[in-house]
């Protein structure tokens, strides 16, 4: 729970008597003012648009309590019940043209939403189908969501939300209140994709069990409370999926219903580890996922069936994006995710202000498998294999690799490192996983993507600099 700040002085401001009435009077300078901003992890809306685009409205709702005035347009116990509207300039402007004087006693409480998101010409109001500030409770400070079902084709209306601490007036200085937004939802991609070398044909995709209908209660200090509702359909709606044939390197977005394009999100409400458990674990019947496929030479043209779930004690929160590729490899699938920040974005290479230099690509020469003209290392005798690059420039940043292909056949070390100019040669060792238990009929290969993130949070595709020959590492097969 946040701590509440008392904001107090001494100085008295100056009331006008009427008899035994009071009123809140105006001083120069003494206005309740707000600063909208994107909270630590709100750095865009679902379109990647900012909280900051002219003509975006918040709806604030000010709970006032132990007030000894009388001010006339009060109702009960809220003061203020209006729309701030984004015009460019640091402070929110109110859309009715009223002012608010600080109070000259009393404790203001703040609670505010996106009412308004202009990108989409669509009002908080309309996406839930009621007006939201009747459903705010000045004496609980709590703002309840009616239920809403949602799907991949509902408005992606990115629900921003935010409360203050306790203001306790009088004070000489007033600074404007500061509003740091923070989503209720959360949002995913789900992607197939074909890494293996067999030609596919997906004919089905299935996923059930995702919680797509809810209400909520959203809290002004802690995390907002779920209900969740009966719903008369599922969040994917896969009845309008057709046959999918995918080469080697394919992808297909199954919310966008695109061949070979970035991956797009969609809002989702947030899901529990209870969620998205299967209904009986034991039984793989009952996985929320299912893939039909068929390998395009197959002769005898066999149908094959994956169910897959949700990996152990995941969950969705709000405000982050999660990543979800069905993962086609050697004669298997797998389901692979990545959890990012929403401000996640992967961003090719801009060479005019951030770059690569002195880099030597990947590499595997010092090892016995090394065969350079195929672009492949096969591990022999179950020994490790070194890859090594350099990378000089950005000083600071962070890489990563991503384990692509076979990944539950080998171990990557170390898998992250600082790049420092003075020591720029970097090194990682492949390891296999020779588990009997795991098939080794075909050879399992692994491939691998880099990344590098930079200082200001931004993440690059590096793939093209420092693994431009695309290299295999090999496990032959037993």
């Amino acid at each position: 729970m946040k701590k509440a700040f008392l904001y107090i002085t001494f100085a008295v401001f100056a009331l006008v008597s009427c008899g035994d009435d009071k009123e809140v009077v105006q001083s120069d300078g003494n206005l309740i003012e707000f600063l909208a901003e994107e909270g630590t992890s709100t750095r865009a809306i679902i379109s990647n648009t900012t909280l900051k685009t002219v003509g975006n409205r918040i709806h604030v709702m000010d709970a006032l309590s132990g007030f000894t005035g009388d001010v006339s347009w009060m109702a009960g116990d809220v003061y203020v019940d209006d729309e701030i509207v984004y015009s460019g300039t640091p402070i929110w402007d109110y859309n009715s043209g009223r002012v608010y004087p600080w109070t000259s006693d009393g404790v203001h409480t703040f609670f505010a939403w996106l009412s308004y998101d202009a990108n989409m010409s669509l009002g908080a109001d309309t996406f839930w189908g009621t007006t939201l500030s009747s459903n705010y409770s000045a004496e609980d400070k709590t703002l309840t969501l009616p239920a809403l079902e949602m799907n991949t084709s509902t408005d992606q209306f990115d629900f921003l939300y935010a409360g203050t601490d306790f203001f306790i007036m009088p004070r000489t200085v007033v600074a404007p209140v500061a509003l740091s937004m923070k989503h209720l939802f959360s949002a995913v991609s789900l992607q197939l994709r074909n890494e293996s070398q067999d030609e596919i044909i997906v004919k089905g995709v299935s996923v059930t069990g995702l919680k797509n209908k809810k209400s909520a209660v959203l809290l002004r200090d802690s995390d907002p409370e779920f209900t969740v509702l009966s719903a008369s359909s599922e969040f994917i709606d896969n009845s309008s999926y057709t046959t999918q044939t995918l080469a080697n390197g394919d992808s297909y977005d199954l919310l966008a219903r695109s061949k070979n394009t970035t991956p797009e999100f969609r809002l989702i409400w947030p899901q529990s580890e209870a969620d998205l458990v299967p209904s009986d674990p034991d039984n793989f019947l009952t996985y929320p996922i299912t893939v039909n496929y068929e390998y395009v030479d197959d002769v005898e043209h066999i149908n094959h069936t994956a169910h897959l779930r949700f990996p152990e004690e995941a969950s969705l929160k709000p405000g982050v994006r999660y990543s979800y590729t069905l993962l086609f490899t050697q004669k298997h699938i797998q389901l692979t995710f990545k959890v990012n920040p929403w401000n996640y974005n992967l961003n090719e290479w801009s060479f005019d202000k951030q770059s690569i230099s002195e880099v030597v690509e990947l590499d595997f020469k010092d090892n016995p498998g090394y065969d350079k003209p195929s672009k492949t290392c096969t591990i022999i005798g179950g020994n490790p294999v070194k890859g090594t690059f350099r990378v000089v420039n950005p000083s600071g940043a962070i890489w990563s690799i991503e384990p692509v292909g076979d990944v539950e056949y080998f171990t990557i070390s170390p898998n992250q490192g600082t790049i420092d100019s003075s020591n720029p040669d970097y090194e990682f060792y492949v390891t296999p996983n020779l588990d009997p238990s795991l098939d080794r009929s075909v050879d399992k290969k692994l491939k691998f993507r880099f990344y590098v993130e930079f200082t200001d949070g931004s993440i690059h595709d590096a793939n093209s600099e420092i693994n431009r020959d695309n290299w295999t590492v090999i496990l032959p097969k037993n």
